[in-house]
């Protein structure tokens, strides 16, 4: 017995021994494989645990108008962060530490609550900061500090804070910045692979949104520096390893100038004000205005009222509105150069055009021509130009002028004019407009027959005799029949371009619309001899260093082929414009004579949405105009929304803006 029990302890202890020796064989062979193959894998690991690499945010550019008025700036700012990690224990947020952090920031929003949720937006960015708050006042930042040691992986960074140093002005150019959003970013990598470059952007980053901001992104960003640093068990730094120190942005210098631009925004929020206590005008409270230089395309100034829907719309380059009377040069071009009348030809106005509708004029019951037509702005005078001169050429003249499409201005999400609705009449446009008006309405005729339909089966299904049914498919049929052969002349009506059409467009009214840029190049170009120059914002490129590495030069789009002669008449009628009896004179009357102001007043009847309440209706004031008229420097197109008349309003605006330009309204 004793010999068999012996015989099995030897068997358990020999068992036991070969498994003592594969296991530590295995310890073995896994300690040599760590320390042979997996080396620099763990001492990677290791090392991310004790060094942290810490992106230092690089400054971006400065802007600052003509005048050397600095608009915008970086400024220095302190943020909250902390580690994801460090904000974590067992798997589970640590409230204890996050509700201490929290208490010391005094922040209502800031929260436990928060404070996760924001962690848990950046939990794939493992050992990235996470930025809570911006803008910590000098107190917060002491509390804090005073607290580091029971604040594991909390830090408070200094950084570059954008600052707008003159509040609002010229706020919807400049724009503004804010982080990046995934499409952003996805749209931004997709770019950059397309070019076959490497992205500069990542998550986190702030990039321009809106306005000059975004256009010049990439060239007011600069480049992102960093710091590689070692950091004790509770995750702060205690040394920098490494240090890349960022390259800042540069800056752009504006062709704006800092005194026309208030005067152009005092001027817009001043008339707007006034008009809102009129009955005929109590809902203005939007427009927008532009000044250019007719020799360069320089913006000298540009506003968008209200002002506080920055990053909603710049109205002067993507509100678009129907013309009204301002357009009326584009007709008299247009019939000059086809050579359908003359500058002196007497067209008789009996009180409204002969031809239906019999569109009403303003001016008085008596003769016209060119030049007291434009001064006394009539309707019937330039009806009559229009239908002789035809759609075809007026629509060819203004594209001329520049106001067919985008004027490639430096500014993000220009309008571009390119939908059936908007922009000139040309054939092209006509020819969408009217496919689309077609469809439209034949779609509003099949439903009315289709009910017609639905109605006749169930008549005849109520009808309880032959002769009932007889009647009801009779009636039915008839009704039937007719909507069919309305939808036949809707569809015909829809689809032509009528004479009607062509004496609204003549006058500034029907299918077409522009931006007030475009308004302020097309007057330009009547003023400098035909040249439409590509509007521009940015004169010059600066680097950190402050030297000059760009500078923008005048771009020619197209030059109008449009006779000096017929210039020279339009130009003559439009001084008419402010001369005495016209349109404009009360507001330039005090001007001096050698600084003579050529102007076109305009009222147009968008008959929108809004335009109409009860039997009240409202209109747009425009106006455009350009100056001195012997020898023109600037030009200038405002629209104002519900501003009823245009000399009323827009043209209040032109006054101020030109009386600060040409210094009249110095003491």
């Amino acid at each position: 017995m004793q010999t068999k029990e012996k015989k099995n302890l030897e068997e358990l202890t020999r068992i036991y021994t070969v498994l003592m020796f594969v296991v530590i064989g295995i310890l073995i062979t896994r300690l040599a494989w760590l320390q042979l193959v997996d080396t620099e894998v763990y001492a990677s690991r290791a090392d991310a645990q004790r060094n942290r690499l810490m992106t230092i945010t690089a400054t971006r550019g400065d802007i600052m108008t003509s005048d050397g008025t600095v608009l915008v700036t970086d400024r220095p700012s302190y943020q909250l962060t902390v580690e994801y990690l460090s904000m974590r224990e067992n798997g589970e947020y640590n409230e204890e530490l996050i509700s201490r952090l929290v208490a010391l920031v005094q922040d209502p929003e800031l929260t436990v609550e928060k404070v996760k949720e924001i962690c848990d937006a950046n939990s794939g960015y493992l050992y990235k900061p996470v930025v809570l708050k911006k803008n910590l006042d000098i107190a917060t930042v002491s509390r804090i500090e005073a607290s580091r040691d029971t604040l594991p992986g909390v830090s408070v960074e200094a950084v570059p804070e954008r600052t707008y140093l003159h509040g609002t002005l010229a706020s919807h150019v400049l724009g503004y910045i804010g982080e990046i959003s995934q499409s952003e970013l996805e749209t931004a990598t997709l770019k950059a692979e397309e070019a076959g470059e490497e992205s500069i952007y990542k998550m986190g980053d702030y990039i321009g949104k809106v306005g000059l901001e975004n256009y010049y992104d990439e060239i007011l960003r600069g480049t992102d520096g960093y710091r590689q640093v070692e950091v004790n068990a509770g995750g702060r730094p205690v040394s920098d390893v490494k240090i890349i120190e960022p390259e800042a942005g540069n800056s752009l210098v504006l062709t704006i100038d800092a005194d026309l631009q208030r005067a152009l925004e005092s001027a817009l929020d001043s008339t707007i004000a006034s008009l809102q206590s009129q009955s005929r005008s109590d809902k203005a409270g939007a427009g927008a205005g532009v000044l250019l230089n007719v020799k360069t395309g320089e913006v000298l100034a540009m506003a968008s009222r209200p002002e506080d829907n920055v990053g909603q719309q710049n109205r002067a380059i993507q509100g678009r509105y129907i013309p009204g009377s301002t357009f009326k040069p584009v007709t008299a071009i247009a019939a000059l150069e086809s050579g359908v009348t003359t500058d002196t030809e007497m067209i008789y106005n009996p009180g409204r055009y002969w031809i239906a509708p019999f569109i009403k004029t303003t001016a008085p019951v008596g003769y016209y021509n060119l030049y007291n037509g434009m001064a006394k702005s009539d309707n019937v005078y330039f009806q009559e130009m229009g239908r002789r001169a035809g759609i075809d050429n007026i629509a060819k003249y203004g594209e001329m002028l520049g106001l067919e499409g985008p004027t490639g201005i430096d500014l993000a999400y220009e309008s571009t004019g390119e939908r059936a609705t908007q922009g000139l009449p040309t054939v092209e446009k006509r020819q969408m407009y009217q496919d689309m008006a077609a469809e439209t309405s034949d779609v509003l005729w099949d439903r009315k027959i289709a009910a017609l339909e639905e109605e006749k089966a169930a008549a005849l299904a109520a009808a309880s005799t032959e002769e009932e049914k007889k009647k009801t498919e009779r009636k039915y049929n008839s009704q039937i029949a007719v909507a069919k052969s309305e939808k036949l002349i809707n569809h015909k009506w829809n689809s032509e371009w009528h004479a009607a059409d062509t004496f609204n467009v003549a006058i500034g009214q029907g299918r077409q619309n522009y931006t007030p840029l475009q308004l302020a190049v097309y007057v330009s170009a009547i003023a400098n001899g035909g040249t439409v120059y590509q509007p521009y914002v940015v004169k010059e490129i600066r680097n950190n260093a402050g030297e000059v590495i760009e500078t923008a030069e005048p771009v020619v789009r197209q030059t109008a082929d449009i006779s000096e002669d017929t210039l020279n008449k339009v130009r003559a009628a439009m001084c008419k414009v402010t001369d005495t009896g016209g349109g404009a004179y009360g507001l330039f009357a005090n001007f001096p004579a050698d600084i003579q102001v050529a102007a076109k007043t305009g009222t147009a009847q968008p008959g929108g949405k809004g335009y109409r309440v009860g039997n009240k209706e409202y209109y747009d004031g425009l106006f455009i105009c350009f100056a001195p008229a012997d020898d023109p420097e600037i030009a200038f197109a405002c629209v104002m929304e519900y501003g009823y008349s245009g000399s009323g309003s827009a043209g209040r605006v032109a006054k101020a803006v030109l009386e600060e330009y040409f210094g009249l309204n110095q003491p």
